[in-house]
């Protein structure tokens, strides 16, 4: 069980298929070798594609991620967000994300409760399609039915650019991207942090610290920036669920990360730790994602 329950507050203070990355770390530390570069290699080829889900599942089993309850938002408050489309789009967005991640951590009361959450939401929105019709039944289990999910959520992104494009109402799709993409580099950085706040680092955690800065750097750049310009086009339909400034300033630091992106991967651990330009993304990410749970209350 990957299952790890911690406080919130002590998380504070302190986002799928790539098991081959943990098995792979496995037979390198057992024969006695370490090739640190091979991991980042690895890292690197996770495609952090917006409109699709497929690398979630990639990182959580690459770095061999604990499974933190308290990082997900509460299936219950699905209700309080049927107040407007794009907070409709933007939590369904972040619950898809939650989904896979419950998955993962074999959690399946929490997945059931949080997929009839996001399938409430996406008939809100009218873009449920064969997702309104996926049982709890239907995504428990092996590997295989990872398969099964991630090509259902990535259809149903799909099925919202088409539909939103005929009914003119693009920006469903940009909010529904931005929940989605949110929920990943929020899972990502804290899952990050965590790491980097072990006291005696194994060279298998160090190897996790170092592909999950890969990752959430790549999630960052170029994804911040598209995600961005096109909130600067549809401001007066997307006003209220993100703080464009925030997201202006995270751009910025995106952009900044990507050019000491080399140097920063080779830096010590504590290094990293201490850099205060991830440590300001880290922050801005919190930031735009209570913006967007809160957005119905």
């Amino acid at each position: 069980m990957k299952y790890l329950k911690i406080p919130l507050a002590l998380f504070v203070t302190a986002f799928l298929m790539a098991s081959c990355g943990s098995s792979t770390k496995k037979e390198d530390q057992s024969s006695g070798t370490f090739d640190l570069e091979a991991y980042i290699t690895a890292a690197e080829a996770i495609d952090p594609d917006l409109n699709e889900v497929d690398q979630v599942f990639s990182i959580l089993d690459m770095v061999n991620a604990e499974y933190y309850d308290v990082l997900t938002n509460d299936p219950y408050n699905a209700h309080s967000y049927k107040t407007t489309y794009p907070v409709a789009a933007a939590n369904l967005g972040i619950y898809i994300t939650d989904i896979l991640y419950h998955h993962y951590g074999e959690e399946n009361e929490i997945l059931y409760l949080t997929l009839s959450a996001a399938q409430e939401l996406a008939k809100f929105i009218g873009i449920e399609s064969e997702f309104g019709a996926m049982t709890f039944e239907g995504i428990e289990g092996t590997i295989m039915r990872r398969d099964t999910v991630t090509q259902i959520f990535n259809r149903l992104l799909v099925d919202s650019e088409n539909y939103n494009s005929q009914k003119e109402l693009v920006f469903i799709h940009t909010a529904l991207l931005t929940g989605s993409f949110v929920e990943k580099v929020y899972i990502s950085s804290n899952l990050l942090k965590q790491k980097m706040m072990i006291e005696e680092l194994s060279k298998e955690d160090i190897s996790d610290i170092k592909e999950l800065l890969v990752i959430y750097l790549n999630q960052l750049n170029p994804s911040t920036a598209v995600l961005y310009d096109a909130y600067v086009q549809q401001k007066d339909q997307l006003e209220g669920i993100v703080i464009l400034s925030t997201f202006e300033k995270l751009k910025e630091l995106s952009e900044e990360l990507k050019n000491v992106k080399t140097s920063l991967i080779a830096a010590e651990v504590a290094d990293i730790a201490s850099n205060e330009s991830l440590n300001a993304t880290f922050e801005l990410i919190s930031t735009l994602r209570t913006t967007l749970v809160a957005a119905g209350s």
